[in-house]
């Protein structure tokens, strides 16, 4: 149940001094349960550690650059240019066995990374009290729920960048939150539409151009180097996501699925750009709408927040419902949805589902039912077993109730802060220092 914007959420005084004891403990304790979860969880799940990766490709990247051969000039690459200096980190090209082993190492490293820091939103938010240490417990729930997808991929390093955004956004640091989001932009693109958060907190129209000043150089300085040598190059990285079909996963797709599941309509996979996709009446016009489904449904997102920008801006602990929003709604109107996109929800969830047990459950369960289906049943998702269809169904219903539901606790919240909001003992009204 979520709290009532006046009600105290734990017995904490509004501070400006960093509670260092709280900030060590809370990050401990989430460093501890994310190596419990690693080391002790993923090797015994029901399926095979590493069974369905993208590491035999990142791999395949790494060994070509290790021959000699630049990215996007002499081969295609479909991530952004930051997505490269990560594939090559594992080192090892010569066995994909021991560049398997490295790359979940260093994945386990950027998942305590991103625990740390979400950690310290928690403890910005909360600096006494109990609530910064169940944050990072529930984080861990998460993580486990998501499964070992997080070492197969490298979202989880989208997953930091986001967890970094929304603790700079907390403390009202434009720039830093800008420059966070740049850099998500050159790993993964999508990270952009969390842009006009920043410039909701500016104060006046001119303050905005240091946050997109920033925004741009880290955004675009990774794309230079190779725009120069191969423009064509960096172009196939935009093409690549732009004619993706419609993805058997996604929730566009979901009426296609069950139907051909019930044998309601015919249809049949493809493999296409990396993952497969639903050929049936139907797919290429959803397709080709999800782009302004998204668009509008981005739009109605950001109005609902905009009605509360002035509580946003006093209100610390509304800046993760925010976050969490726009994230749900990328991904329930893509025309994407790959079990991976979940992991970017992982720092949000920690910092809203402690705040409501209804968001957390409804998160939770959309995290676990994606662990279910993805990989182990994989397979039979493929064959159009209607179980299988069915429980993708219900992933796909509980990630929009989750969106409805964010939408909705951000639509109950008044338009202003309270008047007494500066001895609010619990924070969330805590007026923002001055700034842009």
């Amino acid at each position: 149940m979520e709290l009532p914007l006046s009600a105290p959420a734990d017995k904490t005084l509004p501070t400006t001094d960093i509670p260092w004891r709280t900030l060590a403990g809370v990050i401990a304790l989430g460093l501890a349960l994310q190596a419990a979860v690693f080391g002790l969880l993923f090797p015994h799940l029901w399926y095979n550690l590493h069974y369905i990766t993208d590491i035999d490709i990142y791999n395949w990247y790494a060994s070509l650059m290790h021959q000699g051969l630049q990215p996007y000039r002499d081969f295609h690459v479909e991530y952004p240019p930051l997505a490269v200096p990560i594939f090559v980190l594992p080192g090892h090209v010569g066995s994909l066995a021991h560049y398997t082993t490295w790359f979940s190492y260093l994945m386990f490293l950027f998942a305590l990374g991103m625990t740390a820091v979400t950690g310290a939103a928690a403890v910005a938010l909360w600096p006494t009290g109990r609530r910064a240490y169940a944050a990072v417990a529930l984080l861990a729930l998460a993580t486990a729920a998501t499964g070992a997808i997080l070492e197969n991929r490298y979202d989880i390093v989208v997953a930091l960048v986001i967890a970094f955004f929304t603790l700079f956004l907390i403390q009202r640091q434009l720039l830093a939150a800008s420059f966070a989001l740049g850099v998500g932009f050159a790993l993964k693109l999508t990270p952009v539409a969390l842009l006009p958060l920043v410039l909701l907190f500016v104060t006046r129209p001119r303050r905005a151009l240091g946050p997109l000043t920033l925004f741009a150089f880290a955004a675009v300085l990774p794309f230079v180097p190779y725009v120069i040598s191969s423009p064509r190059g960096i172009w196939y990285v935009f093409q690549y996501h732009l004619h993706r079909p419609l993805q058997v996963e996604s929730v566009l797709a979901t009426p296609l699925m069950v139907g051909r599941a019930l044998h309601i309509i015919g249809g049949h996979w493809v493999y296409s750009h990396g993952s497969h996709a639903i050929a049936a009446p139907g797919a290429y016009l959803l397709a080709t709408l999800s782009g302004p489904l998204t668009l509008a449904a981005l739009a109605v997102t950001y109005a609902v927040i905009v009605r509360r920008r002035a509580l946003l801006r006093a209100a610390p602990r509304i800046a993760p419902l925010a976050v969490l929003a726009v994230i749900l709604t990328i991904m329930a109107f893509g025309k994407v949805l790959s079990p991976q996109y979940v992991i970017w929800m992982l720092p949000v969830v920690a910092l809203v589902g402690v705040q409501d047990g209804v968001l957390a459950t409804l998160a939770l369960a959309t995290l676990l039912l994606t662990q279910v289906e993805f990989p182990a049943r994989y397979g039979d998702l493929l064959a159009f077993d209607r179980a299988t269809v069915l429980v993708v169904a219900a992933r796909n219903l509980l990630l929009v109730v989750t969106l409805v539901m964010t939408l909705w606790r951000l639509a109950k919240l008044p338009d202003e802060p309270p008047a007494d909001a500066s001895h609010d003992p619990s924070g969330v009204g805590r007026p923002a220092p001055n700034g842009l």
